[in-house]
């Protein structure tokens, strides 16, 4: 009799889920079934005891997780991560400071504070632990006025620099480094900016903008910096 009830209630779920369903479109429909089904299929498997990837977490670094195991439910999921890392943006014509190169090196850019006008419009972009994105509506207006900008001032150039907090190894910090600023480069130059105006480097974690060992101070040092150059 039990099962009697439960197979009933289950058509029942059936016919109300199959009734909601037909404003949906196909392919939403089946992005639904299939994140149900992922998740349906951990469920079973729990049952008879296996658990899957399942460990006791220890410290910070467990909580990461990889692309492969996060199926978003909602646009807004990736409204505000935005990172142009795996896509191919062309590279400058010409390297700042070469021989012959009619941009200077590095040491003649500018610090946008020594600038005036400039310092509110190029602010720093900070980034989450261990990641290259670009979150937030706060750095996404700054991209975007910095872009601005740029577009209407073809004789300008800047260097964007990444940083890193003073944890992990210094060479992968400087890959990280170098991840974040060309994050910031990319989404620049998707926002029309000339490429062969934009330049990139990293100091992994060399120069903290902060000292300290907080949460605090870490935030504070895991950014992107600008630095200005006028020709003309």
């Amino acid at each position: 009799m039990k099962f009697i009830r439960c197979l009933v209630l289950f058509n029942l779920i059936g016919l109300c889920l199959g009734l909601t369903s037909c404003n949906r479109s196909k392919g939403e429909f089946f992005d639904d079934t299939r994140s149900a089904g992922r998740y349906m299929s951990r469920g079973v498997r729990s049952l008879g005891g296996k658990q899957g990837d399942s460990r006791q977490v220890q410290s910070r670094e467990d909580f990461m997780c990889y692309a492969g195991d996060y199926i978003p439910f909602e646009d807004d999921d990736l409204s505000n991560d935005l990172s142009m890392t795996n896509t191919i943006i062309q590279q400058p014509d010409e390297s700042p400071g070469d021989p012959g190169s009619s941009i200077p090196g590095i040491d003649r850019f500018k610090d946008p504070k020594s600038l005036g006008e400039l310092a509110e419009l190029f602010k720093r972009i900070h980034f989450p632990y261990n990641s290259s994105l670009v979150k937030g509506q706060e750095n996404l207006q700054v991209v975007r006025a910095i872009a601005n900008y740029l577009k209407t001032h073809g004789e300008t150039y800047i260097f964007v620099e990444g940083h890193c907090d003073e944890r992990g190894p210094e060479a992968y910090n400087l890959a990280l480094g170098s991840r974040r600023s060309n994050a910031v480069r990319s989404l620049l130059v998707t926002e029309g900016v000339d490429p062969n105006n934009v330049f990139t480097i990293s100091y992994g974690k060399e120069r903290p903008l902060t000292e300290g060992h907080s949460e605090d101070a870490w935030n504070a040092n895991r950014r992107a910096e600008f630095k200005i150059y006028k020709r003309g």
